[in-house]
């Protein structure tokens, strides 16, 4: 009998088939793992009607090695338990796995500087992951991109001119960084001021221009009533960035926002479930719910927080927001 060749590929490499369907049961368990995942979440929530956290905003520090026009956190890096220690991390990672949360976002301030006790960034990601169906990270992308976590949010709030002056003059550095990275999940994070809303065209087309970006979600300034109030929208502001925003997505720019999200945050009378999101902070405090209550002036007509609208029409099973959360946080499992 001849012999049995392996399959060529282009380029004179070789593969064996054997091997092409060991990799697309692995793919195809983690695709079932998540799915299983999120049903049994939904079971839960929506039939045995239990009050359990889907995701989780987990600041890890509030200190940063830039200074953003906005940002409320890194000044109060100097304050006590202003970074979480190992041993709290762990204990507060391990909390939110009793409360049934599945995905797990690191914050800061900037997470990427985050170390104590001999362990950094990687080592705590790395613990997560064997937890959560999804860890994720938001970083200002001044740092080595290249962590083991599943999705990597990297913030860009306009145009070159108009990022150097919301962020510490760092807008050079993060494209640097961002297309020397081999990260397999990084998107752009915008948050949409008074500054930067007539700018997200030329933003938007920069960003889907640059290979190692899979996609780019926004969210509106919301003011802590900390000093940063002069970069809020007005309610016309607001309207038309977000219907530029729709016009963009509809042409194929890569916007991760569901078309139902960002219609809802329009009107803003969406029904909100703010108990599907946890909150930790740097003391290792665990709340639930909406993070500026009892930290700010709560206008909830106001509210910019794009991920609460698409977690709360998702728990309403709006197709858009499903397909949404899908594609953030549980495709890297296979799909």
């Amino acid at each position: 009998m001849p012999r049995k060749r392996p399959l060529s590929v282009p380029g004179g490499q070789a593969c064996c088939l054997d091997q092409r369907i060991v990799s697309r049961l692995w793919r195809n368990q983690g695709r079932m793992k998540s799915i299983i995942s999120l049903l049994c979440f939904l079971f839960s929530t929506k039939v045995l009607r239990k009050r359990m956290p889907l995701l989780a905003n987990f600041k890890l520090t509030y200190r940063c090695n830039l200074k953003c026009a906005g940002c409320p956190f890194h000044v109060r890096s100097q304050e006590e338990n202003s970074h979480m220690s190992w041993e709290t991390a762990i204990r507060c990672l391990d909390r939110l796995k009793d409360t049934g949360c599945r995905i797990v976002i690191f914050e800061g301030g900037e997470p990427l500087l985050w170390k104590d006790a001999g362990r950094d960034f990687t080592d705590l990601v790395r613990y997560a992951k064997r937890h959560f169906l999804c860890v994720g990270a938001t970083t200002n992308g001044t740092l080595n991109l290249d962590v083991p976590t599943d999705i990597l949010w990297v913030s860009i709030d306009g145009p070159e001119k108009t990022h150097n002056e919301l962020r510490s003059n760092s807008y050079e550095k993060v494209l640097s960084n961002i297309r020397s990275s081999g990260h397999k999940k990084l998107l752009v994070h915008c948050t949409i001021n008074n500054r930067n809303w007539t700018e997200l065209d030329e933003l938007i087309r920069t960003v889907s221009g640059i290979e190692q970006i899979k996609g780019i979600t926004l969210q509106l300034f919301y003011p802590y009533n900390q000093g940063e109030e002069e970069l809020a929208l007005t309610v016309s502001q607001r309207k038309e960035a977000l219907l530029k925003v729709i016009e963009l997505k509809n042409r194929g720019y890569p916007v991760m926002n569901s078309f139902q999200g960002l219609k809802a945050m329009i009107r803003n009378t969406w029904t909100c479930h703010d108990w599907l999101l946890a909150n930790v902070d740097p003391d290792g405090e665990l709340s639930v719910g909406c993070y500026v209550a009892g930290r700010g002036d709560i206008k909830c007509r106001q509210c910019g927080f794009t991920p609460v609208a698409e977690a709360s029409l998702s728990y309403e099973l709006a197709p858009g927001a499903l397909y949404t959360g899908w594609r953030l946080f549980a495709s890297h499992r296979g799909c």
